[in-house]
């Protein structure tokens, strides 16, 4: 890390010495300066991992939410199942202080923005004398001053020339960290231009860094910066208008989340498709990969962060800091882009037909309004939207945070422009009216009432390209659904007449479905997925009971498959063999008794491009493996896997191994996990 070198031997010093009561380390400053980079460099340090037995994070930020930052922290120590996620506030705060009782732990609480929501966050946090530590970021002084038990609070200090200088080169040329001398003069004057603060110097590399490193060009960046800033607001504007036009729509997008939270990548694709800011491509690219090109090209411009990768090394979400968002929310404000109406969080994007006035959610003003989308709130408030009369040109309808009242759902039928729609459904049913969205390409639904009735008219919808509705049952189709790329929670019934219904679906990528078994062995038939010619990944889960035979004899998979995640299948472990096979799986997810057996051996040349295992609850006991199996394996994850006794000795000679992850298991286990990646260290 650039910088703050001192301030970390400092706190570190503060974080591991000192009296044995609770204290709390409070870092506070400006926007921009790095007070999250610097307490995850401090959560991170071998000092503290060393001290302390529990290391947690959790983010307050502006809106707070008190139920969601206890399952956050609650969600590093323990799993959250049902029973937890129904339980009160008081009950999960009680759960917390039970586990963190008697131990020394260190908490991580970043950007708190009052005193009340601190007072309300540190109630779970019990004072054993153990030497625990809470570690607080805010913006405010008055907050950190508030907080302070014992520490007084550590104000962030701007970056000096040298540091900022340091740190722009580190982002413009990377690796080799060289910069030509021809650039040097230049580079120096554009960092000291950036006023010591972290968070401009890195939005400035990212325009040095873009462009051809050129002489005149860094004049140029240089020149259209202010001598004296007038804080970091022109930093971001530079960059702003460094993008492209159809960049700078998507940028300002984010400005319709809620702050300081992260974005889901799915969501936010799908959601830049339906406002028609992505372009279709000339080179046989689908839509959602000329968006994630978007994406990326934002990421590297430093306007947007990446917040979350999945093992497999994906990027789930991504988020943008709190002082981007300020003017991400005012220049779309400005452009009369994106209204915000009162304190309920409620975006609304008007069309570039006309400019919309004053907007009351219950009364008929939703004319020439493309987009609706209700932000989190923490009641899911009941909205009255007269659909029918008011609402027609909308492109993009977004309820899933709110209730909307039952008399309405019949009036979605009327929406013929929808290309985007999610909600949640508190009513027992969907109209089978809901086939009149042929334009509609997303549609999201989660289900309250379990027993709900979904009309099977949605398999009719042939413009869709993502559909998730909770327990959607298959039926016969008639015609091929040539745009659908992804489905979730599909439910198969067995029967003869299913037979077919994968091959309607051709361009299917993406899969998770349960099959819904019946006590009868004879009526367990479900449909070949080998169809699905394109398919990437697949997850099949049971649905209701299922008995042998399975109907799985001449079961194969796609050719193409690189994800597969099975569960509760309680296959035997001979059927494995024909997932062992597929040239292209990268990643295999074996949870909840998906194979049943004490033992699984694996033979040479099995699995020979997986790259991530995952077992979860398997009643597996004895697991061996060939040396000239899994020959390009990287990560290894085993939880819960309680009569497991050792994983394969030959992990420990794979010199492709980066991690190897147990949780929850027996001691022999992790004994031979510390045994094999340090033979692979070695």
């Amino acid at each position: 890390m650039v910088g703050f070198n001192e301030e970390i031997e400092m706190l570190v010093e503060q974080l591991v010495t000192g009296q044995r009561q609770l204290d709390v380390i409070s870092i506070f400053g400006m926007p921009g300066l790095g007070k999250t980079t610097l307490a995850k460099k401090l959560y991170d340090h071998e000092a503290i991992s060393n001290r302390f037995d529990i290391r947690l994070w959790c983010c307050s930020s502006q809106s707070y939410d008190k139920r969601a930052l206890l399952f956050e922290l609650l969600g590093h120590i323990c799993e959250l199942d049902d029973i937890t996620k129904v339980k009160s506030d008081d009950e999960l705060a009680e759960k917390l202080y039970r586990y963190l009782k008697g131990k020394r732990y260190l908490i991580v609480v970043d950007d708190v923005w009052s005193s009340n929501a601190w007072d309300d966050i540190k109630r779970p946090f019990p004072d054993d004398n153990k030497g625990s530590r809470i570690i607080l970021t805010t913006r405010l002084e008055s907050i950190a001053t508030y907080a302070m038990i014992d520490s007084s609070p550590h104000h962030l200090r701007l970056f000096t020339e040298e540091e900022s200088w340091m740190l722009m080169k580190e982002k413009v040329f990377k690796e080799d960290n060289y910069c030509p001398q021809e650039l040097e003069d230049i580079g120096k004057q554009i960092a000291i231009k950036c006023g010591g603060l972290p968070l401009a110097i890195v939005l400035v590399a990212g325009l040095l860094a873009k462009n051809d490193k050129e002489v005149v060009h860094w004049q140029k960046v240089g020149e259209s910066l202010k001598s004296k800033m007038q804080g970091c607001m022109d930093i971001v504007e530079s960059s702003y208008q460094h993008l492209p036009v159809h960049l700078q729509n998507c940028f300002l997008y984010f400005a319709s989340f809620l702050e300081g939270k992260k974005v889901p990548v799915q969501k936010l694709i799908r959601l830049w498709i339906a406002e028609n800011f992505v372009e279709a491509s000339t080179i046989s690219k689908s839509l959602e990969m000329v968006a994630m090109d978007y994406l990326m090209d934002l990421l590297r411009s430093n306007l947007v962060m990446v917040a979350k990768i999945n093992s497999s090394g994906e990027l789930k979400a991504v988020h943008i800091h709190d002082l981007i968002h300020e003017f991400s929310l005012m220049k779309a404000r400005i452009g009369n882009f994106l209204l915000r109406i009162n304190d309920q969080l409620i975006y609304i994007f008007p069309s570039s037909k006309g400019r919309s006035g004053r907007l009351n959610i219950l009364a008929t003003s939703g004319r020439n309004i493309n987009t609706l989308r209700f932000l989190p709130s923490i009641n899911y408030p009941l909205v009255d939207l007269d659909l029918a009369k008011s609402w027609k040109c909308l492109r993009v309808l977004d309820l899933s945070f709110v209730k909307l009242h039952k008399t309405h759902v019949n009036a979605l039928q009327f929406l013929i422009h929808l290309k985007y729609l999610e909600l949640r459904l508190y009513s027992d049913y969907i109209p089978y009216t809901i086939c009149n969205l042929k334009e509609l390409e997303t549609f999201i639904v989660t289900r309250i009432y379990r027993n709900a009735c979904f009309p099977n008219s949605v398999w009719d919808m042939t413009s869709l390209r993502h559909l998730h509705v909770s327990c959607l049952y298959t039926s016969q189709l008639f015609e091929d659904l040539n745009n659908l790329r992804t489905c979730s929670d599909l439910v198969i019934d067995p029967g003869v007449c299913n037979q077919n219904f994968m091959k309607r679906l051709p361009n299917l990528e993406k899969l998770s479905c349960q099959l819904y078994g019946s006590r009868t062995p004879s009526n367990n038939f479900f449909p070949s997925f080998d169809s699905l010619s394109q398919l990437k990944s697949l997850k099949i889960g049971v649905f209701g009971e299922l008995v042998d035979p399975y109907g799985f004899e001449d079961f194969s998979y796609p050719s193409n498959l690189k994800k597969l995640t099975l569960a509760r299948l309680e296959l035997p472990w001979s059927r494995i063999l024909t997932i062992s096979r597929l040239s292209s799986l990268k990643v295999l997810k074996l949870e909840r008794n998906a194979f049943k057996g004490r033992q699984w051996d694996i033979k040479d040349g099995e699995f020979p491009n997986l790259k991530i295992l995952k077992l979860k609850k398997l009643g597996l006991s004895e697991w061996t493996a060939s040396d000239d199996s899994f020959p390009n394996l990287e990560k290894v994850l085993v939880q819960w896997c309680w009569n497991l006794e050792e994983i394969p000795d030959s992990f420990g000679s794979k010199c492709t191994m980066q991690l190897i992850e147990v949780r929850s298991c027996r001691y022999s286990v992790v004994n031979a996990a510390l045994i094999s990646f340090k033979s692979i260290v070695t």
